[in-house]
């Protein structure tokens, strides 16, 4: 997954926090997963590009959305049948942490993610249930995330109650 557009998620200054690299950087490691790993790749959002299926660096929002991510992920680690020994989910783009209450909730966000609206994104606590029900024995989770709050602590807290359930 590599998302480079976040038209409704603004920066201080009301400017869109999109990014330039993740789509290059995602499409990069799925070539190296493919010559190298030996792994069957699914590149998110993705497009027929120059010929050949790429990480899209220009998709349109509707490709990029909460619930179409979430799909992807949910079939990634819960398939309905060929389940994988190995799967692996890697992420780059931006992240929120959202503390309310004292409580902080961490988000992997698509390119609809609008706080404002109560749009964060993918949930990394929805995304540790999602690990502990899936059946595969080998769960990788690469996140290369851009976070512009000082407290990033929410994902080695989120990973770590993940890690704690399987050891």
């Amino acid at each position: 997954v590599g998302i480079n557009h976040y038209p409704l998620l603004k920066d201080s200054s009301a400017q869109p926090r999109n990014l330039i690299k993740p789509a290059a950087d995602a499409e990069a490691i799925a070539q190296l997963l493919e010559t190298y790993g030996n792994f069957q790749v699914q590149r998110f959002p993705g497009a027929n590009i120059e010929g050949s299926w790429q990480v899209d660096p220009h998709p349109k929002t509707k490709n990029c959305e909460i619930n179409a991510l979430k799909e992807a992920i949910s079939k990634l680690f819960n398939p309905l049948d060929n389940i994988p020994e190995t799967a692996l989910l890697f992420f780059v783009g931006n992240s929120l942490l959202d503390e309310q209450g004292g409580v902080q909730e961490g988000f992997l966000a698509t390119s609809d993610t609008n706080p404002e609206k109560g749009k964060w994104g993918i949930s990394l606590h929805w995304l540790s249930q999602l690990l502990q029900k899936s059946p595969v024995k080998q769960q990788i989770v690469w996140l290369d995330c851009y976070h512009q709050e000082k407290k990033i602590d929410f994902l080695q807290t989120t990973l770590s109650n993940i890690e704690s359930t399987y050891n």
